[in-house]
């Protein structure tokens, strides 16, 4: 079994480097761009997807909507899979998250979800997509940067057991639209996880360039 964890695609925030978390906002020209090329590519992606998951924020539910129809499969939408929720700070530049973290060797933010709640949030959705896909080829989660980076870091931090001979995965941040590949592996009734692909974003190359052509003065 493979669960691929996706980010959705570009918003205006994302643009211009502001935190979202639970902010509902939607895809921009280029995300829905980069979410109908993820769909051709998984439309094709092997092992084949036979389920698939999303945040039920807009842009993820947007990015998800658009996958669908390439896969022709319905979406359960969830807020499990939201992104962390960061209070004041939504809305502002994501500089002034990282002042905040340099200053305080912390990301618990004043008024964000937890920084221990948003980890055991996103460990029992994974661990429950896991166990309710079992005989699926690959399940596919339509999430977010926050919430998938978590995700690698309790791979990286064995809260989650990688496959023996398995290095940690990299903890660099997710783009979007990216593909994370995890293999799910069952031996004597243990699960553990290999990382196959991590932030493939191959599919994006020749879309990206196309809507920069079309955006040139003329």
């Amino acid at each position: 079994m493979h669960v691929l964890l996706l980010r959705h695609g570009q918003t205006d925030d994302n643009a211009r480097g502001v935190l979202q978390g639970h902010t509902p906002t939607r895809l921009n020209a280029l995300g829905r761009r980069q979410a109908e090329a993820l769909a051709a590519r998984l439309a094709s992606y092997s092992p084949p997807v036979e389920a698939l998951v999303s945040s039920d924020l807009p842009r993820a539910a947007e990015t998800a909507e658009i996958i669908a129809r390439a896969l022709n499969l319905p979406v359960e939408t969830t807020e499990v899979w939201r992104e962390r929720a960061f209070g004041p700070f939504e809305g502002r530049a994501i500089g002034e998250a990282y002042l905040w973290r340099e200053a305080t060797g912390s990301w618990d933010l004043p008024g964000a979800e937890p920084t221990e709640a948003f980890r055991a949030r996103i460990r029992s959705a994974l661990l429950d997509v896991v166990e309710r896909f079992q005989g699926r080829k690959a399940v596919a989660v339509v999430s977010h940067g926050a919430a998938i980076n978590t995700v690698l870091r309790l791979l990286a931090e064995g809260d989650v057991p990688l496959g023996e001979g398995e290095m940690p995965p990299d903890l660099s941040p997710i783009d979007n639209c990216a593909i994370v590949d995890l293999r799910v592996e069952r031996s004597d009734g243990t699960v553990v996880w290999r990382v196959t692909r991590l932030n493939d974003t191959s599919h994006l190359a020749t879309e990206v360039e196309a809507f920069t052509l079309e955006r040139q003065p003329r």
